[in-house]
């Protein structure tokens, strides 16, 4: 009893202390947005160079594009446009999935980074499409992607990022399915069973009676004949060899 008892507290205990450390996580988050933006401006550089012409650096939060052309742009990362906006939401609804639902940890951690995974990669994709306008229509084709087609995009993007999170923790774990097929099948054996039983039941039973059952009369069509014969010698049957 003590064992089954412990397990239980050990596993909320573990839960705590994940969502704990999530809390905290998210926390820092915010606390170090600014050093965020500029580790984000390190990832940004490699895409913007990859969309548009001449070289690309960053320094800080701005990304330096069009270096070797005539014309050098800058994009920053503010705060509202971070990836911070995006990933502290999904690790508080992975906080919430912990402390709400009996999902498994390892579960809710493999949906936490592959929603992490799609929020980064969508606000990338963001940031190398608005370079990538600037560069190919100018402001007009900046302002566009930036405000407007890149929103609705970071946006789709979040959406599925936390249907992912959710999907992905609160899905069953496939070994719990297994006991309940074994008993499907063992239910399955013991209806096929019962039907021979209660043949092999009454066919015992209806044996039984038979060989319990009293000896019967000769039938009408045997004693026939030997009342045939009594009626015209007007003697038994077998007195003609006793002489």
């Amino acid at each position: 009893m003590s064992i089954a008892v412990a397990a239980p507290r050990t596993g909320r205990a573990h839960r705590t202390v994940l969502a704990a450390l999530l809390l905290t996580t998210a926390a820092l988050l915010i606390v170090a947005e600014a050093d965020t933006r500029r580790a984000e401006a390190q990832l940004a550089r490699a895409v913007v160079a990859a969309l548009t012409p001449g070289r690309a650096v960053a320094s800080g939060s701005i990304v330096y594009f069009g270096i070797g052309t005539p014309e050098v742009t800058g994009l920053s990362i503010t705060t509202l446009c971070s990836t911070t906006v995006l990933v502290v939401p999904l690790v508080l609804v992975a906080v919430a999935v912990l402390g709400v639902t009996r999902a498994r940890s390892p579960r809710v951690g493999l949906g936490l980074i592959v929603g992490v995974a799609i929020a980064v990669t969508s606000n990338m994709i963001r940031f190398g499409s608005a370079a990538w306008a600037y560069s190919e229509y100018g402001r007009d084709g900046f302002d566009l992607v930036h405000r407007y087609l890149g929103s609705l995009f970071v946006i789709a993007g979040f959406i599925a990022a936390i249907l992912l999170v959710l999907r992905i923790a609160l899905r069953e774990s496939p070994r719990r399915a297994i006991p309940d097929a074994t008993l499907r099948r063992r239910g399955r054996a013991r209806a096929e069973d019962a039907p021979r039983t209660t043949r092999r039941g009454r066919s015992t039973a209806s044996s039984t009676a038979r060989s319990a059952a009293p000896a019967t009369d000769p039938p009408a069509d045997l004693a026939a004949p030997l009342r045939r014969d009594r009626h015209r010698t007007g003697t038994r049957p077998g007195r003609k060899d006793r002489r």
